[in-house]
């Protein structure tokens, strides 16, 4: 196929090596002007003999700042590649919090702050444009060790959805790409496991305490169960004890893990976690901010990632079988107008569960998410009490009704029971019907 973008300027990210290179390669011989930015000087400036007159940039993209810095005056730019990525492969019980944040800095973070530019920019100019984000087939297919890389990737599918609603309408189209491995050094470096390189080509044919949190805390309790309760809001843990004689409560805000770990590395055996704590910054994709961005996912998923670790870690000390219940949402598999933070953070809890489902496995421990629609928790009432924005989408649900707190708790006391022992990785919709549309 000839492509000509002549006339046009390009810019791609994690341009140094790999696909990133080859892109900027083949769109300066198809006659665009390409930005080419990678944290590696030397790679641009081989690249830079290669291609005479392609303007390069250095800079960490896993800096937010020096990101800003480095960009925030790049000029017009019609196309976008969103290649750069990190891929640290341990197993999820030993992913730390540095492998977390540098992961979905660069892989994720940074495709959200550089699309920014890229598009504020078209849309002061008027000027239609496009954006391609790289993903992979792991936002779909788990693989042991890829914890924190598969959910990145999910992540940016369900960005990508999300921009692409937002962004349509000023002629800006977004799509991901999603290739299995491909034989670049980081590739090669990956596949060079045997064992993980047969596994591959045989599957190959070629926060608020008040709402869903607080109902399974009393509901467990009128079960039998003996309960931990988390909040970082002391007072709704307070008037829970009244209601529930006997709960442990832990108060402490899960968006810090240093406090997190030292409030819950010594909870004692558990055998039943529900990661239900979330919070939902609702922002145009063009105006979010890197503290909303940060505050999202630090509680939506790195908080998942650190308690389940803990809690898996005593599980298979101590040789047991246990259940962990991710609590998604609808929004992990469509693009809502205003969502793109939230629906990222929870397009990468589906993946996560799933990677979680296939590395815990092993060790009798089943994981699954529950994915509901709008719930009538007090926070749902309040972000849904505008008979107009309720009206859309109610017209999108076959049933006609948002979900009961009670819909969400039976699904995920099921969910928790023996009664689902054959059920592990799985994405239970709890919507009326909404994702069948």
């Amino acid at each position: 196929m000839q492509l000509n973008f002549s006339g046009l300027r390009a810019l791609v990210t994690g341009a140094g090596k790999g696909i990133g290179r080859d892109t900027v390669k083949a769109l300066y011989a198809s006659g665009a002007r390409v930005v080419a930015v990678s944290r590696t000087n030397a790679d641009l400036v081989s690249l830079s003999k290669e291609c005479p007159g392609i303007e390069p940039v250095c800079v960490d993209l896993g800096d937010w700042k020096a990101t800003e810095k480095a960009l925030g005056g790049v000029g017009p730019v019609d196309l976008l590649v969103n290649n750069a990525a990190v891929a640290l492969m341990r197993p999820f019980l030993e992913v730390t919090k540095e492998d977390f944040d540098r992961s979905f800095s660069v892989n994720l973070r940074s495709a959200f702050q550089v699309s920014q530019i890229v598009a504020r920019g078209m849309i002061n100019r008027g000027v239609p444009g496009s954006i391609v984000n790289v993903s992979s087939m792991v936002a779909h297919v788990t693989f042991p060790n890829l914890a924190a890389y598969s959910t990145t990737k999910g992540a940016m599918t369900m960005l990508t959805k999300s921009m692409a609603m937002e962004l349509g309408p000023y002629k800006i189209r977004v799509n991901s790409v999603n290739p299995t491995v491909v034989l670049t050094a980081m590739g090669q470096k990956v596949s060079a496991d045997p064992e993980f390189s047969q596994k591959l080509k045989e599957r190959h044919p070629l926060r608020k305490f008040a709402g869903i949190g607080r109902s399974i805390v009393k509901a467990l309790h009128a079960a039998g169960a003996r309960v931990v309760a988390v909040s970082r809001t002391q007072a709704d843990l307070d008037s829970l004890v009244r209601e529930c004689p006997g709960v442990e409560t832990v108060c402490v805000d899960l968006a810090d893990w240093e406090a997190t770990e030292q409030a819950l590395g010594g909870v004692g055996p558990v055998d039943l976690l529900v990661n239900n704590a979330a919070v939902a910054f609702l922002q145009p994709f063009l105006e979010v901010t890197k503290e909303a961005y940060d505050m999202s996912f630090n509680v939506n998923l790195r908080a998942v990632i650190q308690v389940s670790q803990i809690v898996a870690r005593g599980l298979i000390a101590r040789g047991a079988p246990g259940v962990i219940v991710n609590v998604s949402s609808q929004a992990s598999q469509r693009g809502l107008t205003n969502h793109s933070v939230y629906c990222s953070t929870k397009g990468a809890l589906d993946t996560l569960t799933k990677v979680m489902a296939v590395e815990l496995g092993p060790h009798k421990i089943r994981v699954n998410a529950v994915n509901p629609t709008v719930v009538m928790t007090p926070m749902g009432q309040a972000a849904w009490s505008d008979p107009q924005k309720a009206k859309a989408m109610l017209d999108r649900i076959p049933l006609g009704r948002f979900a009961e707190v009670e819909n969400v708790v039976d699904t995920i006391l099921f969910l928790l029971s023996d009664r689902s022992s054959m059920t592990t990785g799985s994405t239970v919709p709890v919507d009326g019907g909404f994702l069948a549309t």
